[in-house]
Formats: structure tokens, sequence, C-alpha cells
């Protein structure tokens, strides 16, 4: 079975090395769940929410949940340093939980260093995402978000939860 996304993957790989190093291609099969942090003052509900191409696996998720609880910072905080999340991209103040309805093509890797554009104050220059022991992959998955509106067809909502 094709994925449901195969016209955007070739393009969506210079998605994924602005904000990726180590990347792969993956394929992601049907009634797989996913997380997606993102900004609820510019999505309206959490299907919009789940447009956005960047995407954690449960096993990496958990991982940005445990060293949150673990040292005293919320969930928001704990993700924004693990996926270098710049405050101007995202408030990073809710979080989906989706399941596939439809095989995806993505890729896969480790997050790597970004730079802020000065559009806020909260920013430094530059933000690299915490790698050590505890070591997290992200998708970028294409023909989400900007790319294109497969969302509703890709995505079934589970839950979500403002952070």
């Amino acid at each position: 079975m094709t994925a449901l996304n195969n016209e955007f993957a070739s393009a969506g790989y210079a998605t994924a090395r602005e904000g990726m190093s180590m990347i792969r291609p993956v394929r992601l099969e049907a009634g797989q769940v996913l997380y997606r942090f993102y900004d609820a003052t510019r999505a309206r509900t959490p299907e919009e929410g789940a447009d956005g191409a960047w995407w954690l696996e449960y096993e990496h998720f958990q991982t940005i949940k445990h060293f949150a609880l673990q040292h005293g910072y919320t969930l928001s905080y704990a993700a924004r340093l693990f996926a270098a999340i710049l405050y101007e991209w995202s408030e990073v103040n809710a979080c989906v939980r989706c399941e596939l309805m439809h095989p995806l093509s993505a890729w896969k890797g480790r997050g790597r260093q970004v730079h802020a554009s000065g559009k806020d104050a909260r920013d430094g220059p530059t933000m690299t995402p915490m790698q050590s022991m505890l070591e997290i992959y992200q998708l970028c998955i294409p023909g989400l978000g900007r790319q294109g509106a497969l969302a509703p067809q890709a995505f079934r909502v589970l839950s979500f939860d403002k952070l």
C-alpha cells in the first residue's frame, strides 16, 4: 500500500534537514499513535494542532514527559529543550495524540541547532536540542502544515491537552 503523502516525500527532505541531523526515511503504518506539541493560540482545535510536519513517537514523547516530571519542569518547557522549539515558532502550550489512518512517509532524525530570527526576545540567537543519554528522535512528515492539507485524512485525534 502506498503512503498517503508519497507525492510530498522528496520535497519534505529539505524541511527535515532544517531541523534534524542523522536523517533517514521511515514508513509510518496505519494504527500507529504519534504525538505533536503545538501552539493553541494559533490552532483553534486539536485537529488544526495536528496539521503540522513535526511529530514524536511514543517512546520519545515518554522520554520528554519523564524528564519533565523528574526535574520539576513543565512538559512544555521540556519539549522546548529536547526538540529545540523557539518561542517565535510556538508557545508549546498544547499537545495532541493522534492515530494514523493511512500509511505515511516520514523523515526521522535527531534535532539540530536552530537559529532565531530575533522576532521573540525570549529566544537566544541559537538553540541546541538537549541530547545526552536521553536521546530523542523527531519525525518530519511531508505534506502536513504549509506543504499540503493531509492532516484530516491522515490522523484521527485520540486526545489533546492544554499545557
